[in-house]
């Protein structure tokens, strides 16, 4: 079996033995957006408190469980252990959202209606419906297709959902969120998941926008 069909085929076991939690994770999502409009210190720790769920959840359960066994291949070379280490990134991330989210808070939301804001659910909203749209347009359905809340699509969303921030993001956050974006390129030109060009460029636009924003945070 071929690393195509073997990836397609992993994803179809997550996606049919998880259902449930697909559409958690879409109720999540929806909750996460309105609590950005609610402004207040309780809402961006719950809203952080649920990122940090989706990262978690993603790192654990997608990344180790179903495809860390599953060697990539990329450009004619095999890579070992890449989804192991996209684990560790997404693990590391939802720890972070946690901690800058609940332990010492720092992540504050809210939808001002700016550029910023505007830019950042037009993330979301492609994260979420857009993203599995172009999959069913270019002939991959679910559950054969990553949908929100799998990591792809829960990075545009994130990057997106911080452009709603009204204090300083830490960057850290931001530069684990561009890594995976960059990461777009394989499943672009290996999978033919080609709604991933949306997630290089919610990374190569949304991390100088983040660092622009943040300096006029102040």
């Amino acid at each position: 079996m071929g690393f195509v069909e073997d990836f397609f085929n992993t994803l179809q076991l997550y996606n049919e033995t998880f259902l449930p939690i697909t559409v958690l994770t879409y109720i999540l999502g929806i909750i996460i957006v309105y609590l950005s409009f609610k402004k207040s210190k309780q809402s961006s720790q719950i809203a952080s408190l649920l990122l940090g769920f989706l990262w978690i959840w993603s790192a654990i359960v997608f990344f180790f469980i179903y495809f860390g066994p599953m060697d990539i291949e990329f450009l004619g070379f095999t890579l070992p252990g890449v989804w192991y280490l996209g684990g560790v990134l997404y693990l590391y991330q939802g720890i972070l959202f946690l901690f800058f989210g609940l332990v010492k808070p720092s992540l504050s939301f809210g939808l001002t209606w700016d550029t910023y804001s505007i830019l950042g659910i037009t993330l979301v909203i492609y994260s979420m419906l857009i993203y599995p749209a172009i999959g069913f347009l270019t002939g991959l359905n679910y559950p054969r297709y990553p949908v929100f809340g799998a990591p792809c699509p829960l990075n545009i969303f994130t990057l997106g959902f911080l452009l709603t921030a009204n204090r300083k993001t830490p960057l850290i956050i931001a530069v684990i969120s561009f890594i995976w974006a960059i990461m777009g390129i394989m499943p672009i030109l290996v999978l033919s998941v080609f709604a991933d060009i949306g997630l290089i460029l919610s990374g190569v636009i949304g991390l100088p926008l983040i660092i622009i924003h943040n300096r006029r945070l102040g």
